[in-house]
């Protein structure tokens, strides 16, 4: 099983409600730091800090955390949402370019009959295309 995380600098939560609203994740499990035993040196950490979380997003688990003390550029690499019809596509990526930067807007490509690409607001990369027939 291979599930990509998705590493966040003290706005997981944020980050979670966006998903949920925007693409209709659902939450399976989250573990802040104030969860944390007594000896497990996340005591400095502050209580909301979100050690692990598991989001399911579009058929896929993902893990979102703030775990890490340097953000972790996501430059290299996006995720592709598929869905069946351009009404889908127009309201995901309509919701995911808010605050965010679109790349690429939505069109008609020889590969989908509508695709297009966006950065959300959390410098996640979404490419979001109707299936190929």
């Amino acid at each position: 099983m291979l599930i990509p995380t998705i590493h966040f600098n003290g706005n997981c939560n944020e980050a979670i409600a966006f998903y949920k609203e925007a693409l209709g994740a659902e939450v399976k499990e989250i573990n802040y730091a104030k969860d944390a035993p007594p000896n497990s040196g996340m005591g400095e950490l502050p209580p909301n800090f979100v050690m692990h979380s598991e989001v399911f997003i579009c058929g896929t688990n993902f893990s979102l955390t703030d775990g890490a003390e340097t953000p972790i550029p996501f430059g290299n690499f996006s995720f592709i949402i598929v869905y069946d019809t351009a009404e889908e596509v127009t309201a995901i990526f309509e919701k995911l370019a808010v605050s965010g930067e679109v790349e690429e807007p939505l069109a008609t490509t020889f590969w989908s009959p509508l695709y297009g690409s966006v950065v959300d607001r959390f410098g996640v990369n979404w490419q979001v295309m109707v299936k190929h027939s």
